[in-house]
């Protein structure tokens, strides 16, 4: 086995075990006071602040219910936490969704 070999499969054995840990979750938050136009767009900008978040979905109030984020993200990274202050910090809070 070459030397370059050897070095690329050193570097598999590294880099394997990181892209195992790094997996995606989803978390739906039930977001409070997002009732007028900007609030979409201001939920989401926090929410995108967050570092591992990956995308954010926003889906505006109906009358029974109110705004939901469906957040994805880096669980290495972040978690619901961090997306329950970001959000509670930009003036909306949130709590996981039932």
């Amino acid at each position: 086995m070459s030397r370059w070999n050897i070095v690329a499969v050193a570097l598999a054995a590294t880099f394997v075990p990181m892209a195992a840990q790094a997996a995606d979750k989803t978390a739906v938050l039930s977001v409070e006071n997002a009732t007028c136009e900007l609030c979409g767009p201001i939920v989401k900008k926090a929410l995108l602040r967050v570092s591992g978040v990956r995308a954010v979905q926003f889906q505006e109030p109906s009358a029974n219910d109110p705004a939901v984020a469906t957040v994805t993200f880096d669980e290495a990274t972040a978690d619901v936490a961090k997306l329950i202050a970001a959000t509670t910090n930009a003036g909306y809070p949130s709590q996981l969704k039932n």
